[in-house]
């Protein structure tokens, strides 16, 4: 668990600046609007504990689920990856100057404590739906220690992705990883980040909060068709 992180799995980190087709990205953004999530964020939805469930091999039966076949040939998840977990990820970009989002580990379940039994997914990625004035995803060569502490303690490198419309992420699924504030920045009206968070897994996450891919069609009171 402790042994020493290798830099080079930054290297592994790839941005795509238009990853999905034109018509792709319009019927995500068709069936996700801006206002819609305005109005989840207002209620108060639970984004981060709310996180759905979809096997590679099951045919796409929303836009969501058509949005992961795409990316899948940019990710080039291993053949060993059978399903991916997904969620939206929602945060006003004036929540804080420092971190939207500290740093954290993706893992299997987030209430699991012990180092020995976390599991991270193969891949870890972020779709991003927009630009936003700041709001970067920042990567750093860290690892979970023994001590299920950032390992080393301070990052010898990071890599910084800004938000952009239809831009694609894909990097190690055990690096440490946050999303940073406006910091030095002059402050800009605040709007919100959204993004999609997409985990390619070799298996299932075993999580309270997780639930089918379909069931987003109920979470998110979407009627429920195919997108053929």
């Amino acid at each position: 668990m402790s042994t020493a992180p290798d830099t080079d799995d930054l290297d592994q980190i790839r941005v795509w600046a238009d990853s999905l087709p034109v018509a792709t990205f319009r019927r995500l953004r068709s069936r996700f609007k801006a206002r819609d999530f305005a109005r989840w964020h207002r209620a108060g939805f639970p984004f981060y504990r709310t996180t759905f469930w979809y096997p590679l091999s099951q045919a796409p039966g929303h836009e969501v689920e058509e949005v992961i076949q795409r990316l899948r040939h940019a990710a080039a998840p291993p053949a060993n990856v059978v399903g991916v977990e997904w969620w939206f990820s929602v945060v006003p970009i004036n929540r804080s100057p420092l971190w939207l989002l500290p740093c954290h580990f993706d893992r299997a379940d987030l209430d699991e404590k012990d180092p020995l039994r976390v599991r991270h997914p193969a891949l870890a990625s972020v779709f991003f739906f927009d630009p936003v004035p700041y709001g970067e995803l920042v990567i750093t060569e860290q690892r979970l220690g023994a001590d299920a502490e950032p390992f080393p303690a301070q990052p010898q490198e990071m890599r910084f992705v800004p938000p952009g419309r239809n831009r694609y992420a894909v990097f190690p699924g055990h690096l440490y990883h946050g999303v940073i504030g406006r910091l030095w920045r002059e402050r800009m009206p605040d709007r919100l980040r959204v993004s999609l968070a997409v985990n390619w897994w070799t298996q299932a996450p075993s999580c309270s909060y997780l639930r089918d891919s379909a069931d987003a069609l109920s979470a998110f009171s979407w009627p429920s068709r195919a997108t053929g």
